[in-house]
């Protein structure tokens, strides 16, 4: 073995750099100990402490020598002597702690002083023990050990830590909320991605941002809550500007920091509420769509029930009819009859004439009764609704002079014909003219309007959306206003069902209107009843410019609804 007090020029002498038991494969794993004495039988010593305990040795015998050496290999340990000739070995470790590349080199000093100012003293230089001269090398080997061990395993918290701030940053980075790390001032020690995406500005911008700088008002206000109280805080919401001028709502939660590497500061959370809203917006949407839906199909319910009734009130209706007809029709007979080989007083007569009467009511009755329970097949033709009016006007024109009744007419021109039962539109609209003559008994005005026009939204009633118009749609409009005092508004939601009739007891059937409502519909038209603003009633009746296949029945009320749906998709488009 060759002598280690003649190192090699690299401070190193062979058999030490080559240390006992230590391979290729272990330098990484092996510790580094330089031995600094300008004694070469005290280097020896040292040596012969250390060897075989699977270290890598240098040697340096004077303090410039052991900062050379310590800035080229970087040792873990140095086993540095005080009293050195060239450089003393309290200067030695001030330097090398003043360098960084050399500041985390741990130093053990061997000195003769064994004075506890000296040992103070090198402590405070940085030292981490210090062996008093002379020293027995068990002693020597054994805190070389130790420290040697403590920089092995501080070596493997600082490995890892880094790993744990890799974790920590990956965690920060694949975050969907913005996390800012803010100190005891309020200024910005780290920010994550989505900080930077919610926030709408850069790392580098965020990071310079001062207390003052934090907007809204309630994210500062929080930031110094949670400094002076240090405790958590949470916000449900608050609204956090953007550089566009827009804002953005988020969930705040803000916490104290307080350990080594942030004395004092607040971790802030936010989290973006845009989605959650967009999501809460479609739910109501979706919510009110289901309530709208489940109204409909009560109503559509509701209506199916009514149908029923009303159908099987009408079959019986039908049959009561066909019974009472042929014995009214007898009776008839043979009140004619008597009027005409009578030869009464004028009493008589006047009982003649009321039985007449009576008996004429009683067929009225019938044969409302029968044509509200006959299958109702259209026969159409090519006609103008104009006519129509003006046909079923002549048949109350009598009775409405008698009455003092005025008749203002605003008939267009243009309204072009189209298949029409004539003979049904006549009576419906026959039946409008004496409802509204009734109502307003004598001294009024009936005006009867028809135009071609767009149908405006407030127009468009129950009926009308029933029967697929929509707002927009091109439509022959037909009022017919009366200037009586009105209706009832308890009596609106009922005027067309059958058998109801606002009338004195004797004066209506109560299957008028069901029958115009129901030829209307069969013309793929509407009907609705209201009162007017300036007084009055008004029957509104809409009717497409071209005939709708309505076949020989009313349209299902499902059947409305998918060719009002399809027709507001073709509108949308």
């Amino acid at each position: 073995m060759s002598d280690p007090s003649r190192p090699t020029d690299s401070g190193t002498a062979p058999p030490i750099t080559a240390a006992a038991g230590a391979g290729a494969s272990d330098a990484a794993r092996t510790a580094c100990v330089l031995l600094v004495d300008d004694i070469p039988s005290n280097l020896r010593v040292l040596y012969e402490s250390l060897n075989g305990r699977d270290y890598r040795l240098l040697v340096a015998n004077g303090g410039a020598q052991a900062l050379e050496i310590a800035q080229r290999s970087h040792p873990d340990l140095i086993l540095l002597d005080i009293m050195m000739p060239d450089m003393d070995g309290f200067e030695v470790c001030r330097q090398l702690k003043a360098d960084n590349d050399t500041a985390d080199i741990a130093v053990i000093f061997l000195s003769a002083l064994d004075d506890a100012a000296d040992k103070i003293h090198g402590l405070e230089l940085g030292a981490v023990d210090y062996v008093t001269k002379p020293f027995h090398p068990e002693e020597v080997a054994a805190r070389v050990e130790a420290h040697c061990k403590i920089l092995r395993l501080e070596r493997e918290l600082a490995q890892r830590n880094r790993q744990l701030e890799l974790v920590r940053d990956r965690i920060l980075s694949s975050m969907v909320e913005a996390v800012l790390g803010l100190d005891a001032e309020g200024r910005a020690s780290f920010v994550n991605p989505a900080a930077e995406r919610l926030f709408g500005l850069g790392n580098e911008c965020l990071l310079t941002r001062e207390l003052s700088d934090w907007e809204p008002a309630a994210l500062r206000q929080s930031i110094l809550r949670v400094l002076a109280e240090q405790r958590e805080l949470s916000l449900d919401e608050l609204a956090l500007p953007r550089p566009d001028g827009s804002t953005v709502p988020v969930e705040l939660r803000a916490a104290p920091i307080a350990d080594a590497a942030y004395p004092a500061g607040v971790v802030v959370v936010l989290r973006d509420l845009s989605e959650r809203r967009r999501v809460e917006a479609k739910l109501h949407r979706t919510s009110d769509e289901l309530s709208r839906s489940h109204r409909e199909l009560q109503a559509a319910q509701m209506q199916l029930v009514q149908a029923a009734k009303l159908e099987s009130v009408g079959r019986l209706a039908a049959g009561v009819a066909h019974e009472v007809k042929n014995p009214l029709a007898i009776a008839q007979l043979g009140l004619d009859y008597l009027e005409q080989v009578s030869c009464a007083d004028a009493v008589s007569c006047q009982v003649l004439a009321d039985m007449q009467q009576a008996l004429s009511r009683a067929d009225t009755v019938v044969r409302g009764l029968l044509d509200f329970s006959r299958e109702r097949a259209l026969h159409l033709k090519r006609g103008d609704i104009n006519d129509a009016i003006h046909n079923s006007l002549r048949l109350v024109r009598h009775e409405l002079t008698q009455r003092n009744i005025a008749v203002r007419t605003t008939l267009a021109e243009a309204i072009p014909e189209r298949p029409v039962d004539a003979d049904k539109l006549r009576q419906a609209f026959l039946n409008l003219f004496m409802n509204a003559m009734h109502a307003m008994e004598h001294d009024g005005t009936l005006a009867i309007h028809s135009s071609l026009c767009t149908l405006a939204s407030d127009e468009l009633g129950p009926h009308a959306r029933d029967a697929g118009f929509l707002p927009g749609d091109r439509v022959i409009r037909i009022a017919i206003e009366d200037t009586g005092p009105g209706i009832d508004p308890d009596d609106l939601g009922l005027l067309f069902d059958p058998y109801f009739t606002t009338k004195r007891q004797g004066e209506g059937t109560g299957l008028g209107l069901s029958v115009t409502r129901n030829i209307v519909t069969l013309h793929g038209g509407s009907i609705e009843l209201f009162n007017r603003p300036a007084g009055g009633a008004c029957a509104l009746l809409l009717f497409h410019p071209e005939a709708v296949d309505v076949g020989t029945a009313p349209r299902s009320r499902e059947a409305l609804l998918r060719d009002r749906t399809e027709r507001q998709r073709n509108t949308d488009r």
